[in-house]
């Protein structure tokens, strides 16, 4: 098996183990807020190291250095909106984090996460076609794009207008406002990622695309985890169907991580074939 396999194997049974694990333990709740957290962490942490390997593929000055250093930054300050979280969870267990004083630096955590992940992807949609590189747009190309742009603001107008209702109070305004966020950041993602894609499929043969391929679908991942609640609401047993949801943030999370292994994969040079000798004629 390839490294790069072996990765999207790894992530797969990592969001496999978080859903059997909040299967198991539904409905006690401490098990599953230490599901959640633990998950949570092992997901951060593989985020932050993805992305520094997509960062070290390229050398210093290299604009795709600089998109994949605003990743990394944006998959750090998720790492700490992570820590964030984990510290109330075993501090207040059983409270909501809505009541947490560390809700605020939170927020400003999540901001700047959402940020730095759109600001990457503007920057090298914008590069792409100022530099030429961009190819015409053919007929298909163009209604794919249309059909997943109507998804994911259709997606994001839904949760968007939820969270609207709950700007109220100051602690649930920041909760609110901290899901606006990242539901804005993760729509813009979707609209972004299918030009991107097409490039980087063009110009690489598909090996190059895998990386955005799997940052595309972190920001599907996201999207989805975002409209968790109402989602839920249409399931049988929704209180279930929620905990499941809410897995999602761990392959969100690696998602990123995976996309940064798979840009250090497609630049790594391939290692050389070993040279058999031909054996000695016969006498």
């Amino acid at each position: 098996m390839s490294r790069a396999a072996a990765a999207v194997l790894a992530v797969v049974l990592l969001t496999a183990m978080h859903a059997v694990a909040a299967w198991t333990y539904f409905p006690d709740a401490d098990g599953l807020r230490l599901t959640h957290d633990a998950f949570g962490w092992i997901a951060s942490i593989a985020a932050v190291a993805g992305t520094l390997l997509g960062v070290a593929a390229f050398a210093k000055g290299d604009h795709l250095r600089r998109v994949w250093s605003l990743l990394a930054a944006g998959a750090a300050f998720l790492l700490v909106g992570t820590a964030l979280r984990s510290v109330w969870t075993h501090v207040a267990p059983g409270a909501s984090f809505v009541d947490s004083p560390l809700i605020i630096p939170r927020f400003v955590a999540v901001m700047a996460a959402n940020v730095c992940a759109t600001w990457a992807l503007i920057l090298l949609a914008t590069t792409y076609r100022r530099s030429g590189l961009r190819p015409e747009p053919s007929t298909g190309a163009v209604a794919l794009w249309i059909a997943v742009s109507v998804v994911a603001v259709l997606l994001g107008a839904r949760q968007l207008s939820m969270d609207a209702g709950k700007l109220s109070g100051v602690a649930s305004t920041f909760s609110a406002l901290t899901n606006m966020a990242s539901t804005v950041a993760d729509t813009v993602t979707i609209i972004l990622i299918v030009p991107i894609l097409r490039t980087a499929f063009l110009l690489r043969g598909g090996r190059l695309a895998w990386a955005w391929w799997a940052l595309g679908l972190s920001g599907a991942v996201w999207l989805v985890y975002d409209g968790r609640e109402f989602l839920a609401a249409a399931c049988p047993s929704s209180t279930l169907a929620l905990e499941l949801l809410r897995t999602l943030r761990t392959p969100g999370l690696a998602l990123m991580g995976l996309a940064g292994f798979l840009q250090s994969e497609a630049l790594r040079e391939p290692e050389p074939a070993v040279q058999v000798p031909p054996a000695p004629a016969a006498p």
